[in-house]
């Protein structure tokens, strides 16, 4: 695989690579908050697999999609950004919740949130990238 100028990937290349990682982690943490939301409310059903998603989704992001060194800055700024992300998430929580809406439906607010998640690693850890190139 060719890398863009600058040893990154190109969008199209993160991309793939976000989808993979983002399918298996998008996977478990949406059957983790539907089997949660069962036993638990929604938004701490939510809290839990998504701050474990964020840990995997970090994990991962930096180096294999984005080609980062996954500094703690960059980290920290990433976890930053899906705090926002994660608020968003608790507002489509919120709003399934005042349908009524079954408790699977919680898994709708993965459609908001997955590609708000892309964005913000392109953005983050290609800064980040760049920085270290001057």
């Amino acid at each position: 695989m060719t890398l863009a100028p600058g040893g990154r990937r190109t969008a199209r290349q993160a991309a793939w690579r976000f989808l993979l990682i983002g399918a298996t982690n998008t996977l478990a943490t949406t059957a983790l908050l539907v089997g949660l939301s069962y036993l638990m409310p929604g938004w701490l059903a939510y809290t839990v697999s998504f701050a474990l998603g964020l840990a995997y989704s970090t994990i991962f992001a930096a180096r294999w999609v984005f080609t980062s060194d996954g500094s703690a800055r960059a980290a920290s700024l990433y976890a930053l950004c899906y705090l926002a992300i994660f608020l968003i998430g608790l507002v489509v929580i919120a709003g399934i919740h005042a349908l009524s809406w079954p408790a699977y439906a919680n898994a709708l607010s993965v459609i908001v949130t997955a590609p708000l998640g892309f964005v913000a690693g392109r953005i983050v850890f290609t800064q980040r990238k760049e920085g270290r190139d001057d």
